[in-house]
Order: C-alpha cells, then structure tokens, then sequence
C-alpha cells in the first residue's frame, strides 16, 4: 500500500504532463494551418489601435492569420512594405502616396478616418498663427502625416515652412509633446491622445484640426499592389480581421480602452478613454479610402514629379471591400 502510494503523485505528474504536451502539441498545429502575416504600424497613438484589437480580440486567426504586428516609423514601415518584409503597414499614409508617385506599386485598402483628429498646439507665447514666424514646429519625420499636416497649416497660415518657421523631427508622437515641455519646440500638429496630454500640461491648442474644412485620410491601411493580385485570399481575411477589429473598437469600449493602454502604455485611464470617444465619434464604421482625401494629399505634394493632375484613385484599392459587401459580409458584420 505504501508503495502504492508513493506511486501516485509519479502518476499525476507523469499524467499531467502528458495533457500538456498534447495542449502543446495542438496549439503547434493550429499554428502551423495559419498563415502568416506581418503588420508595421507607424506610431504610438490611438488611431493605430484597430490592429492591436483585432489581434488580441482573436479576428485575425479567426480568419486564419498568424499577423505578427511591429513597430517602425512610418518612412521605415513603407521601406519595410516596399521591401517585402511586411505585408501591410499602418498609417504611412503621405509615404504611400510620395512612393506611389516614384514608381512604387504602394496602394491603400482602407482608412478608418477621414479627417485628422489632430491638433496644432504651441506655448502659451504664441497667440496668433502669425507669432509663429522664427519659432520651431516639431514632426515626427519628414515625410510623415504630422510633417504633412504642418505645412499645410503654415501655407494655410499664409507662412512658407521652408523660410518662416524651422522644422524639427523628433522622431515619435509622443516626442512632440515632450518636446513642447522641454522646450525643444514651440509648436507640433499632435494626434489623440498626446494633444489631450499637451492639454493637460498648459499647452494652447491654436486650432483643431478636425475642423481643416477638407478631407484628410488618416489611421489608413496600406500594402502593396503585388500583395492585392498575388495573395487576395489573404489580403482579404486580413480585411475581414481588421473590419471585425473596427466593430469591436466601436461596441466595446472597457475592452478597447485596456488594449489602448496595454499598447500604448499610457497610465492615464481617464485621458485614453477620453481620446478613444473622441475616436469613435468621427471613426467610419466602413474605411473606404475618401478620394477627396487623397486628393488633399496630392495637393500638398505638388512639387513632386507627377502630382500636379494626378488621379487620386491611382492610389485607392476599392476591389477588397466591394467584394467584401457583395459577399454580404460588412452586411453580418453591422445588422443595423
């Protein structure tokens, strides 16, 4: 009896382990039917959110990818796109257009906004878009959407970004806002929820941008032509991921907001939520890429080879979501 015994907690473990090998061994082969698929996305914000709740929500191995999701600048996730070691990139939008226009076969599938939820905030010195002549006006990198937007808001401002203000990359969102504390900069375009943050800080904000009175895509989805035409099946299921992942962003907010933190990792609950209503209030609830959206685009970018009278549809992928509604499935995602 003894023997015995002594005998059983051998047997459990021996049995224990046997169970987990086999777990083991079926995640290995779940795994192994996936495919895999590599997502870049290009800053530390919260309008880069749909695919990190689309990943931990599960969508995209529903659909049967294994998406492993990066982090890079927006001009190194399009390098990254154009060089085949990702698939999809997230917000690269000016970089899309800039390296569609050099020859790249670069392309948008979707966009969940169509206005930049920005705003231009400066120190309480500057009153005026005027008193921002000689000042300094941080972006991300040359070349990305908060470097777009700002020299659109100087030409708008009547103020040449080349000789009246002195541009100054800081690499990352949420370097600007820390660039405004230490004053680095006086003034920085700044996305959700680094603006709330500057806020909060004291910082003016000289205008909102939601209120630029044109369309501006942002928060968009971007790959490349060859991805279109030579794996559709899986451009598609990543689309079904990501539309699945908007749905949840927009009827689930307590589970948005604790994957917004998680990623983001912001420690200010109340400014996340806040910066995800905001969010959800102008998010589309299907991302068709606006063409007048583009067009904004192009329209700052004149200078370039080729874009003065280009058509912005160039640019737009429309194929995946209307296939997508003529299989009924935008129709099951959204009942009402």
């Amino acid at each position: 009896m003894n023997q015995l015994a002594k005998s059983r907690p051998l047997a459990v473990a021996l049995l224990v382990s046997a169970l987990l090998l086999r777990v083991e061994l079926a995640g290995a082969a779940e795994t192994a039917k996936l495919t895999p698929l590599r997502l870049a996305y290009s800053a530390i914000s919260v309008n880069q959110a749909i695919p990190w709740i689309a990943l931990e929500a599960g969508h995209f191995r529903r659909h049967g990818l294994d998406v492993e999701v990066v982090h890079a600048s927006s001009i190194l996730a399009l390098q990254a796109l154009l060089a085949g070691e990702v698939a999809v990139a997230q917000s690269v939008t000016d970089a899309c257009v800039s390296a569609n226009l050099s020859g790249a076969d670069s392309i948008f599938i979707g966009a969940i906004l169509d206005k930049p939820l920005y705003s231009f905030m400066v120190n309480s010195k500057i009153k005026t878009p005027a008193d921002l002549k000689g000042k300094r006006v941080g972006v991300t990198r040359f070349g990305a959407t908060p470097d777009a937007l700002a020299r659109s808001m100087l030409r708008m401002w009547n103020l040449d970004p080349a000789t009246d203000v002195t541009m100054v990359q800081l690499n990352e969102m949420g370097l600007l806002v820390q660039g405004l504390a230490n004053n680095v900069i006086d003034a920085a375009p700044i996305s959700l929820p680094g603006n709330l943050r500057a806020k909060s800080l004291g910082y003016i904000e000289l205008f909102d941008m939601t209120k630029i009175g044109k369309s501006y895509i942002t928060g968009t989805v971007v790959t490349r032509k060859r991805f279109i035409d030579g794996q559709r099946d899986s451009a598609k299921r990543f689309m079904r991921g990501f539309l699945e992942g908007m749905k949840t962003y927009l009827e689930d907010e307590e589970f948005s907001v604790k994957v917004i933190q998680k990623w983001t990792r912001a420690k200010n609950r109340a400014e996340v939520k806040e910066a995800y209503a905001i969010q959800a209030q102008h998010m589309l609830r299907v991302p068709r890429t606006a063409v007048d959206g583009v067009r904004t685009i192009l329209e700052g970018m004149e200078k370039l080879p080729g874009a003065k009278g280009a058509d912005p549809r160039r640019f737009i992928d429309f194929t995946i979501l209307d296939e997508l509604e003529k299989e009924g499935f935008l129709k099951t995602l959204y009942r009402s």
